[in-house]
């Protein structure tokens, strides 16, 4: 029977608690509207140049990606009003639910009455209108990033929600228990594969932004310790910025291990949904390195202020500030 099956709140919530809402994808944030902000601005004003009509052009790359932030703040919002609205729905159909399964166990009501067959339906429809909206918001914030593959990620969105429409028409024509519970099968497996691509396209994307910051880190860790040398030939006691730039290096050193722990999980196609979890929370790890070591260059940088080093410090301004790595602060924690 289905109610043996399918325990209350089986199914729409798990993604909510485990998966997070879109920096997430998977109603995640990991790639969420600061990359995608921030991307924008930075292509942008990412050309220095004051010829007139490249001037003309940066300004209206500008207004267009203003524009376009604007336009998927409007959307995000919309999706998340749709997500809590459904989220209503559906605890009130698994109250309806688990009343009617106590029924059942104690023999106050057969299983295939109109009261019970009624009342997993309704159960079963708004689980499937929350993982749908769901899915769309996942869809929308994949979209407005700027993630490697996204394209394919997109399709295989809709090929989910498509399986889910069909699964829903097959709800409304049900009229046993039985038929519901192939129904949850099916259910099942759609929402697992839909949770594997959203956790691996939202752990790819911010592992890409990890990996652009470490590229610049590493080019601006040549140039302290070029820049600290040179200050330290000149006299000036440098001990304590050697030490800070050592933390510094290890710092990233770690989060570059974290990261590629996690990239090692994401190219394997047939990790599981637990592992890609995993490699989530590697990513996490990595991200707290990452911001620690940006700590230890703001010291760093407040110590170097007061000597000629202004290329160093303009660099590692741009490091420490613009990348906004710091803004992630969960994967696959956030409530929906």
């Amino acid at each position: 029977m289905l109610f043996c099956i399918l325990p209350g709140g089986s199914l729409a919530t798990r993604d909510s608690s485990e998966h997070g809402n879109w920096v997430q994808y998977a109603g995640e944030n990991i790639t969420g509207s600061e990359y995608y902000e921030k991307d924008s601005m930075d292509t942008a004003n990412g050309t220095e140049n004051s010829d007139p009509e490249n001037i003309q052009d940066q300004d209206r790359v500008q207004t267009q990606n203003r524009n376009q932030i604007s336009a998927y703040k409007r959307e995000r919002n919309q999706m998340q009003e749709a997500l809590q609205l459904h989220k209503a729905e559906y605890q009130r159909a698994t109250e309806d639910f688990l009343k009617v399964k106590t029924q059942i166990r104690t023999g106050k009501l057969d299983s295939n009455s109109n009261e019970a067959v009624n009342a997993t339906r309704f159960y079963l429809n708004s689980s499937i209108n929350y993982m749908l909206v769901h899915l769309e918001n996942v869809k929308t914030n994949m979209h407005y990033s700027n993630g490697n593959g996204n394209e394919e990620r997109i399709f295989a969105i809709d090929e989910n929600l498509k399986l889910l429409e069909a699964e829903q028409a097959k709800v409304a024509n049900a009229s046993s228990q039985q038929e519901f519970v192939v129904t949850v099968r099916s259910l099942r497996e759609i929402w697992n594969n839909a949770q594997k691509i959203s956790l691996r396209g939202a752990g790819q994307t911010v592992s890409l932004k990890i990996g652009e910051f470490l590229d610049k880190s590493e080019n601006l860790s040549e140039k302290l310790e070029t820049g600290i040398e040179g200050l330290n030939e000149t006299g000036v006691h440098t001990a304590d910025l050697e030490i800070r730039l050592s933390s510094y290096n290890l710092y990233l050193k770690t989060a570059h291990e974290k990261k590629e722990a996690a990239d090692s999980i994401y190219e394997d196609e047939n990790a599981t949904r637990e592992k890609l979890v995993v490699a989530n929370n590697y990513l996490r790890e990595a991200l707290y390195s990452v911001n620690k070591a940006n700590q230890i260059l703001r010291l760093i940088f407040d110590e170097l202020k007061e000597y000629n080093l202004e290329e160093i410090y303009k660099i590692g301004v741009e490091n420490s500030t613009g990348t906004k790595l710091n803004n992630i602060t969960s994967i696959n924690n956030t409530n929906n």
